[in-house]
């Protein structure tokens, strides 16, 4: 079960002193690639404590199997074998079971690049930061890409100017919403109960994350190295149809409308919402179209469900909501989302199902480009 008892924690002492970083590795039916992912950390060379711990989900291939057998050759290793629960609540097993001062969330079908983690790691401890943000690579059989954080330093939504600039510059891009080139300080998670949500009912469980981080006002730190490799040819989640892509997605708005609002800080939070709304909405309109066909009947359903969801109505009514969207690198994408922000609010399902319709070839070029 995905709350059983886990095993007493140990705060492992030695050369290295206490554990200095939890990699956290949830995997389902992952034959194929788990050992490589495992090895890759095992590469950890230097006297500082880690601990590997690997969630298998519920797997039914060897999945399980090639876990203990790393799990035999390095004691840092740990496996966890647990009924299926999806990615989102297998996370939140090992961060129970973490002993960690950090927490790096690690894909089980990417690598990472222990190095630059080490490095990371190092500034992340230098700055005393609750979270610390590398790039990566973007890779396939043939090419390699290193995605750059657009800055260096502390972020911060206010600060000096080269703080709060690298605030504006991060926060409608899409490395902000991935969990997987981050580090968090494992206190700060429990202090301020954060957890993963289940990725069963919702997308973007990952931005809905790092949200409630965000929201806790951490030391934020962005350091310019590569610290995985995103493998392309794997099918992630954002690959593989999903039939409910809309529905997942308006659950994820409620839920992180609700929660700011809960909290009080939904306003000042706005400039990172209304953006995440449009993207999901435009997202959820397209994703399926590869795999069911061109159908104005499903794009109207589509964006039906985003137009009469109250939290949506109220994060798009604010006051001068459509200033959020001034923020964005691409000036086709600003007028784009304003355009869906009119039509949403406006109830314009016709029509805006129409225009998604005519633009869907420009859209899906653009979306391959920039998406994990």
């Amino acid at each position: 079960m995905c709350r059983e008892a886990l095993p007493k924690k140990e705060m492992v002492s030695g050369r290295g002193g206490i554990m200095e970083i939890s990699f956290i590795i949830p995997v389902y039916n992952g034959e194929q690639f788990i050992r490589n992912c495992i090895c890759e950390i095992r590469r950890w060379e230097w006297e500082e404590q880690i601990e590997i711990l690997i969630i298998d989900d519920g797997s039914t291939d060897c999945t399980g199997i090639i876990c203990d057998e790393e799990a035999a050759a390095d004691k840092r290793v740990k496996v966890f074998h647990i009924e299926n629960c999806g990615q989102g609540l297998a996370r939140n097993y090992g961060l129970r079971a973490a002993a960690g001062k950090y927490i790096c969330f690690a894909d089980a079908d990417d690598r990472v690049d222990i190095r630059n983690i080490y490095r990371l790691w190092e500034q992340a401890k230098s700055v005393h930061a609750d979270v610390a943000m590398g790039g990566y690579y973007r890779t396939d059989d043939r090419t390699e890409e290193w995605v750059h954080v657009p800055g260096e330093g502390l972020m911060k939504r206010r600060g000096t100017d080269a703080e709060m600039g690298l605030y504006h510059k991060v926060k409608t891009q899409s490395m902000f919403g991935y969990v997987w080139n981050k580090l968090y300080r494992r206190q700060f998670l429990r202090e301020q109960d954060i957890w993963m949500d289940d990725i069963r009912t919702m997308n973007m469980e990952d931005f809905m994350f790092n949200m409630k981080v965000w929201s806790r006002n951490p030391v934020f730190y962005c350091m310019d190295c590569p610290i995985c490799y995103y493998i392309t040819a794997h099918a992630s989640t954002t690959r593989r149809p999903d039939p409910q892509v809309h529905t997942k997605s308006v659950n994820m708005i409620r839920t992180l409308v609700g929660y700011l609002d809960g909290e009080g800080v939904l306003e000042e939070n706005l400039d990172m919402v209304v953006p995440v709304i449009m993207r999901s909405f435009c997202w959820s309109m397209i994703k399926n179209i590869p795999y069911e066909g061109m159908s104005m009947r499903r794009l109207e359903e589509r964006a039906g469900t985003f137009a009469y969801v109250p939290e949506i109505e109220k994060a798009l009514g604010a006051v001068d909501a459509s200033k959020h969207l001034k923020s964005l690198v691409s000036a086709p994408q600003r007028w784009f989302y304003r355009f869906c922000m009119c039509a949403l609010k406006r109830k314009m399902i016709k029509s805006i199902s129409r225009i998604f319709y005519i633009c869907y070839p420009l859209m899906k070029r653009y979306a391959s480009a920039v998406l994990k």
